[in-house]
């Protein structure tokens, strides 16, 4: 594992730590709805929060104030898996090598914990004190604004309409960029205006994460080429293009993303390493 791998899993780890804290301090009347929501939240890289924090670091704020943030951003990602995965969605039976939200809880906990999962990140946002109360409700907006129906909501439902549909490429960029690539758009920004940042570096983190989130799908699509039974029913770039046109516009969109960063007072040390890595994995993946 080299450094800069090592560097993302310590900072998992915080967040790991961040959110069991967050769980346990918790005022819960129903022991069922707390083992329902820890079963859903761990396992994941913590990608989105980590983006969170350093973006609130490289405009010079500290980690601390990025973390509650950065924990509820990382709840709503739970909580769309967990609604992703069920028998009216994509009918997953396993999630990170367990089994998924609804065989291990039932369909109805799963929607509730899913609910839960969601307001909580809120709670757990504005009931924030590290930051200044206006960046504090700006922010939350912001995450608002990314997951709703202008974001990865909206993304998702465009991924269900498109279902056994002929592959149009067009709308499947669409709904990458909605699904995947507004939380990333949105983490970016979030930590930027927790840190106090203006409006340009703000905006330059935003257009970074919004490519970089595109990409990341189809860089995931990519990867999970005859890996799922259902996968014939799903529109991927890969179906309405082919293997290398995807790769190219995922390239594209890696490159594109670095372009956003060159913006006076940004330390972009870290959304440039991150890219580059993921620009070697794609360099790594082949048709099957």
């Amino acid at each position: 594992m080299n450094a800069f791998n090592q560097y993302l899993e310590q900072r998992r780890a915080e967040i790991d730590a961040s959110i069991s804290d967050i769980v346990e301090a918790y005022q819960w009347d129903l022991p069922s709805l707390k083992e329902c929501v820890s079963y859903s939240l761990f396992g994941g890289k913590r990608l989105r929060g980590i983006v969170l924090i350093e973006a609130c670091q490289s405009c010079g704020c500290s980690f601390d104030i990025a973390l509650p943030f950065a924990a509820g951003i990382e709840m709503i990602h739970a909580y769309s898996l967990v609604h992703d995965d069920l028998p009216c969605m994509d009918n997953d039976d396993y999630r990170r090598g367990q089994l998924t939200c609804h065989r291990k809880f039932g369909e109805a906990m799963a929607v509730l914990c899913g609910d839960a999962l969601l307001t909580m990140a809120f709670e757990i946002m504005l009931s924030s004190t590290g930051a200044r109360k206006d960046l504090v409700c700006r922010a939350a907006q912001e995450i608002a604004s990314g997951s709703g129906p202008k974001g990865m909501v909206g993304g998702q439902v465009l991924d269900l309409e498109l279902e056994r549909k002929t592959p149009d490429p067009n709308q499947i960029m669409k709904m990458y960029s909605m699904k995947t690539g507004a939380l990333f758009e949105v983490a970016a920004r979030t930590g930027a205006i927790v840190g106090g940042a203006p409006d340009n570096l703000i905006d330059a983190l935003g257009g970074w994460g919004r490519s970089f989130g595109y990409a990341y799908q189809i860089i995931d699509d990519i990867s999970d080429i005859g890996e799922s039974q259902k996968e014939e029913d799903k529109s991927t770039l890969v179906k309405a293009l082919s293997f290398e046109e995807a790769r190219k516009e995922a390239e594209r969109a890696l490159s594109d993303s670095i372009c956003c960063l060159s913006v006076p007072g940004l330390d972009e040390r870290f959304f440039v390493n991150l890219t580059e890595l993921y620009i070697n994995k794609l360099g790594g993946l082949y048709a099957p």
